[in-house]
């Protein structure tokens, strides 16, 4: 039977070429993922709302570091380092919403990505007086408000953690995104920069109040870290978002620009780098040693034995973790066993040092078995040996706190009387001093020292210390001699 030439081939299903199910499953994942992809790109976009000019401009501004920005940075760190004295967190974050130091941050940011040297210096400048200015307020708060006792939030701030460079990394990164859009949202970014700077600048000049040079030199190394980790995502951002570079006439100049500006890169960026590795290692480190714990804890579960506290010390170069125990006494196949237990928690290079509580059995079989060997006379006259000195043991305690009580009672009166019968005396002591003149003699020399208030006369002050001296022969019915605090012995005659 012929084809009709006007009819379609495909009409006839038993000679149409169906796709195979694989085919139209993998097409359909295709589109799913193509539909992805582009509903993830129009959502996570940077490139919608950028202004660049503005963005630009907008940083230059915030980098001048004069003004009110110095007045509000003054504020703001009073505020922080009241929050800080007293552990309180709101008041730290308060702090952090007026602060106004991620203009230079961004600055030096922007200025690497763009090979700007000029905006680069003048924002390590404005930055470098900001950081001078937080220390010199924060150091002058806490010389005239001492805190008590160091608090966590004080402590906290004197190493880089993991935490503390995530806060930076992504504040900064928050920072540039939100700054550099032309409608601008209700992000403060500042606050994120300010939680990873604050803190640690008020806490250096917390060190150099209190001389505490390892909350100094914690705190600023930390500040520093932190300034680098803020202002990497803002560097990373604009080459990312193809800001303009600076142009120069001379091509020689603008190399040497980009020179310089990539030797500052590699010195900032490099070192930075290390530590930050180091830090990753150190958090890694810090958790697979409370991974172990947890598990020395779960093996002693069944057992009268506990884990009351646990110590990391790194001061001799080997990592030690020393575990104080409490109970009963370790048994050596235990103690084997987390040695063992080590390397499952990539400790094998760690030493553990197991501080358990002494075990008093053999002494004490020892002792009761002395008592039983000895005659009852011999235990009782040891037990009355001991008994006798106990006893003249506190006697003599008593009479030193009796005398001591005398003395402190005497001189409370004596005090009275000289500071009713010479009010300008600043302060004064009372003791008595044992004196040689090395040839086997030793003399007990009542001395009293005493300090006049300015501005009394030099001649005055004789004069009152020869009164003092006989007033004292007759108060007291001995030779008393008289010292000045500063300028040795006044007076020591009899009268």
């Amino acid at each position: 039977m012929a084809l009709d030439e006007n009819s379609p081939v495909g009409d006839d299903k038993s000679e149409g070429v169906q796709p195979p199910p694989t085919s139209r499953l993998k097409r359909l994942l295709r589109l799913i993922f193509v539909d992805l992809y582009a509903f993830l790109s129009s959502v996570l976009s940077l490139s919608e709302g950028l202004d660049r000019e503005g963005t630009i401009e907008g940083i230059r501004k915030d980098v001048e570091f004069k003004g009110h920005a110095a007045w509000i940075l003054i504020f703001s760190i009073l505020i922080a380092s009241i929050g800080l004295s007293v552990g309180n967190i709101p008041i730290i974050v308060g702090a952090m919403l007026i602060s106004p130091l991620m203009g230079p941050i961004l600055g030096i940011g922007l200025a690497a990505g763009t090979n700007d040297i000029e905006l680069l210096r003048k924002s390590m400048l404005n930055l470098g007086i900001s950081v001078v200015i937080g220390i010199v307020i924060s150091a002058i708060y806490f010389l005239i408000i001492p805190i008590p006792e160091i608090n966590i939030e004080l402590r906290d701030r004197t190493q880089a953690t993991l935490l503390a460079i995530g806060v930076a990394l992504f504040g900064g990164a928050a920072g540039i995104i939100a700054g550099s859009r032309r409608q601008k949202s209700n992000v403060v970014p500042g606050v994120a920069i300010a939680t990873a700077l604050m803190p640690p600048l008020c806490t250096v000049g917390f060190g150099l109040a209190t001389l505490r040079w390892e909350f100094f030199f914690g705190a600023l190394y930390l500040f520093f870290i932190n300034s680098v980790f803020i202002a990497l995502p803002t560097y990373l951002y604009i080459r990312y978002m193809k800001f303009p570079m600076k142009e120069f006439i001379d091509p020689a100049k603008e190399r040497r620009i980009r020179w310089r500006i990539t030797v500052f890169l590699i010195l900032t960026i490099v070192p930075s780098a290390f530590i930050f590795f180091a830090v990753l290692k150190e958090s890694f480190f810090e958790s697979d040693t409370k991974r172990f714990i947890m598990a020395v804890e779960q093996s002693l579960k069944e057992r009268n034995t506990t884990v009351i506290d646990y110590k990391v010390l790194t001061d001799d170069g080997q990592p030690t973790i020393k575990i104080a125990l409490i109970g009963d006494p370790l048994s050596e196949d235990l103690r084997n066993a987390w040695l063992k237990m080590r390397d499952d928690f990539d400790l094998s290079n760690v030493a553990l040092d197991i501080r358990e509580p002494r075990d008093f059995t053999q002494a004490i079989e020892a002792i009761r078995e002395e008592s039983r060997s000895g005659s009852f006379e011999q235990v009782q006259a040891f037990y009355q040996r001991q008994i006798a000195e106990r006893d003249t043991a506190l006697v003599q305690l008593s009479k030193k706190l009796e005398r001591e009580a005398v003395v402190t009672g005497d001189f409370n009166v004596l005090t009275n009387e000289l500071k009713t019968l010479y009010p300008d005396l600043e302060r004064l002591a009372f003791a008595n001093f044992y004196e040689s003149d090395f040839t086997g003699r030793v003399d007990t020399v009542a001395t009293l020292m005493i300090e006049w208030r300015e501005p009394t006369p030099q001649s005055d002050r004789r004069l009152n210390a020869q009164r003092l001296n006989d007033w004292l022969i007759v108060r007291l019915g001995k030779k008393v001699r008289v010292v000045n605090f500063c300028e040795g012995v006044i007076f020591a005659e009899e009268g």
